[in-house]
């Protein structure tokens, strides 16, 4: 132990890296980091290692990594690579959410919007993509169905404008939302 230099207390482990008493007592109760030995009264005493892996710890959880995902990575039961992988894909499907959540507010400010176009924004910004395709599918369906229109788009079938991809109408639980369905003639991709 001398060889790693001299064995700190809980109390210089967290002078020593800014680090709160109670959090070092708690990572360590946890087992993210175990005490080297104790004194004689059982109190923690740590070595450079564990000032090492305190770091190693404090750097993995202001990334988001929880003590789990700590514990896993430190026991070497996968490595940060993987780790981080799954944490960017997390990270990345937090910031798609984040960059809709403001565009439905910036169009909330833009428009001066009530109370009931906000509550439709803010349906519509929930739907997955294949929802939201589903219900232009089914919208399109509605407004060419029995059309009598002339012109190069008459007879034009559901799904086949070009900004609409085809997709069944049957996808599992799909239903109109009372609030979308609205017949109009002459509007839609053809016009």
């Amino acid at each position: 132990m001398e060889d790693d230099g001299p064995l700190l207390s809980i109390g210089e482990l967290a002078r020593r890296t800014g680090l709160p008493v109670r959090t070092i007592r708690f990572w360590s109760d946890a087992g993210v980091l175990p005490p080297t030995a104790r004194t004689v009264g059982g109190r923690p005493l740590y070595d450079a290692a564990c000032v090492a892996r305190l770091e190693l710890v404090v750097t993995l959880r202001e990334l988001g990594l929880g003590l789990p995902d700590v514990r896993r990575v430190l026991d070497g039961q996968v490595n940060i690579a993987e780790v981080a992988a799954v944490h960017l894909e997390a990270l990345d499907a937090q910031i798609r959410a984040l960059r809709l959540h403001r565009a439905v507010l910036a169009v909330v400010v833009k428009r001066a919007a009530g109370k009931e176009e906000m509550t439709l924004m803010n349906k519509l910004a929930r739907m997955s993509v294949a929802e939201r395709r589903q219900m232009i599918d089914d919208f399109l369906a509605e407004v060419f169905e029995g059309s009598t229109r002339r012109g190069p788009r008459a007879g034009a079938r559901p799904g086949t404008c070009p900004m609409t991809p085809r997709l069944s109408r049957s996808t599992p639980g799909w239903s109109w939302p009372s609030w979308s369905v609205t017949r109009t003639s002459g509007s839609g991709c053809g016009r």
